[in-house]
């Protein structure tokens, strides 16, 4: 019934938190199976396959992949949604870390990894890429090159060319 979730949630932004939680926690499970698939490759297969991870759920579940994003809408408070949103982060951190020549980062130990600049850096640029390039594909900015290829050889294309060219910058 429409009154059901307000037995379960106080108000909008409690249930929207949740949703985002959920999705968040599917994001994780999906970066971390495109991590598993290239586990034995080098740093650049592997960041690829993580880009790969991210848009591919973006382009499954575009509206939850935007609504996840969406935190002024949310409770910040919210336990469930800040211990997702980190397990996603750390996955997202992990790839870049690998690409640096450095150990995994796991939820646990990421706030003490994080508070180093220069991985703070190469993580914001790293993710921002791959975010803003799944968010401009799902608003269908990039309809005009996609139709020369074909949406799917696109995006298999330009998302190996990014993590190329970043695994390269992260590199040095």
């Amino acid at each position: 019934s429409h009154a059901a979730p307000k037995h379960h949630f106080k108000d909008a932004s409690e249930l929207l938190a949740e949703v985002a939680a959920r999705s968040f926690d599917r994001l994780t499970d999906t970066l971390r199976r495109g991590r598993a698939a290239s586990a034995a490759l080098d740093p650049e297969a592997r960041i690829i396959s993580v880009f790969r991870a991210y848009v591919d759920f973006a382009r499954r579940h575009p509206d939850h992949f935007r609504l996840m994003f969406r935190w002024r809408e949310f409770d910040r408070e919210n336990a469930a949604l800040s211990a997702a949103a980190s397990r996603t982060y750390a996955e997202m951190t992990s790839s870049v870390t690998v690409q640096r020549g450095d150990s995994d980062v796991t939820a646990d130990t990421l706030d003490q990894r994080i508070r180093e600049r220069g991985l703070q850096d190469d993580v914001l640029v790293a993710w921002s890429q791959i975010h803003g390039y799944a968010m401009l594909l799902l608003e269908g900015q990039f309809d005009g090159f996609a139709m020369i290829e074909g949406e799917d050889a696109f995006v298999e294309r330009t998302v190996a060319e990014t993590g190329t060219r970043l695994s390269r910058m992260l590199r040095r």
